[in-house]
């Protein structure tokens, strides 16, 4: 257990620990110790301001993931914990975000004719390659872990999708919606008494990864993401010279 970045007790399972401490603003944090620090992830820093005569109370849990176990440190009765909104809509904190592939999608083709069958002579020819794209997030079904769930998480979850989506746009740092223009100059050089088609295949690509994300009934859910980060094409290009429309 750290305190003001200064260790001040060592937890194990099951233990309590009462750390006095100054009045006034404190930062708390539950750190791994250095023979486990490389399979765990230490809890967020809480930030607290510790009135006269006050007691704060905490308590944590160990999140287990697929790689890495992570300290979940909470403080007890506090009125910042998340909860149900008024309109009925769950907020919710992600843990843990972990990249894995790429993906692509077919958008589509873009065809290009240069015609040079009645020249005597090569030419070079300069094309512009470009296509608007929108950062889109989207999630998939959550797979609840155990950490003191309630059946009714599942519907939790739905109702948090929101919450969840506008925390996953802080955690990636991306301005999830924005819109994107792609642009590339292709030079090709078309021979002489010879008809060319450019195919431009154009492919949407997608970040998939998996977001830990915590709901306010303490369950804990693996929701999977995809995020749109590019455009690119592949590029084709033939020979229609002895089409009748080449």
């Amino acid at each position: 257990m750290w305190i003001d970045d200064v260790r001040v007790a060592l937890l194990r399972y099951g233990r309590q620990v009462t750390v006095p401490v100054p009045s006034g603003p404190h930062r708390v944090q539950l750190r791994w110790s250095p023979v486990w620090a490389r399979l765990g992830v230490n809890s967020e820093t809480l930030h607290i301001l510790v009135e006269p005569g006050e007691v704060i109370r905490f308590d944590c849990d160990i999140i287990k993931g697929l790689f890495r176990q992570t300290i979940l440190l909470r403080r007890l009765g506090d009125p910042s914990t998340p909860a149900l909104s008024g309109s009925g809509a769950a907020d919710a904190r992600v843990l843990e975000v972990t990249q894995m592939m790429h993906t692509e999608e077919w958008l589509g083709e873009d065809v290009r004719l240069i015609d040079n069958h009645a020249s005597p002579a090569p030419v070079t020819r300069s094309l512009k390659a470009s296509r608007e794209w929108a950062r889109t997030l989207t999630l998939g079904d959550s797979r609840s872990q155990t950490l003191g769930g309630h059946v009714g998480a599942n519907l939790l979850w739905l109702s948090a999708k929101g919450s969840i989506e506008a925390e996953l746009q802080r955690t990636l740092s991306l301005a999830i919606g924005s819109t994107h223009l792609f642009e590339e100059e292709i030079s090709v050089t078309v021979p002489e008494r010879t008809a060319v088609r450019i195919v431009l295949g154009w492919k949407r690509i997608w970040q998939c990864g998996e977001a830990r994300v915590l709901l306010p009934d303490r369950s804990v859910h693996m929701v999977p993401y995809q995020v749109v980060v590019s455009v690119t094409f592949d590029q084709k290009i033939q020979d229609v010279t002895s089409l009748p429309d080449g």
